[in-house]
């Protein structure tokens, strides 16, 4: 073997691997500059801040859920369908809410990425084959 040849990872899986690739990933993250969460570096207004954030999304999410499943209820005791409105109305609320919730925690990650100067290279890799004329 010689010794300045590259060594070859096999793909072996198992959590022993998965640990490893893992460690390299948030290395090169490290590397590279990206910030990293909840590191206890941020200041007790940002960490307020995320609390504020996310108790407003639980709470958001409670009072949907809630208005849909009375409003389900209305409309089983009015039309007699025996609580398949309330089930309904309920799958209803927790799908559309947790689609909106995910959408805009993905937005705020793209507008926090945008502030530090980072970029999600794939897009960055589709604007460079879009130009490309």
């Amino acid at each position: 073997m010689v010794q300045n040849e590259p060594t070859k990872e096999t793909k072996t899986g198992g959590a022993k691997s998965a640990l490893d690739r893992l460690e390299r990933h948030a290395s090169n993250k490290l590397k590279a500059g990206a910030p990293v969460p909840y590191s206890g570096q941020e200041s007790p207004a940002a960490r307020a801040s995320g609390l504020r954030r996310f108790t407003s999304m639980g709470i958001e999410f409670l009072a949907v859920v809630l208005i849909f499943g009375l409003l389900g209820q209305w409309m089983d005791h009015t039309f007699r369908w025996h609580g398949i409105a309330t089930v309904v109305m309920i799958c209803v609320a927790v799908i559309g809410d947790l689609y909106l919730q995910i959408k805009m925690l993905l937005h705020q990650d793209e507008t926090a990425a945008g502030k530090n100067g980072t970029t999600d290279s794939r897009k960055a890799t589709k604007k460079g084959t879009d130009s490309d004329d």
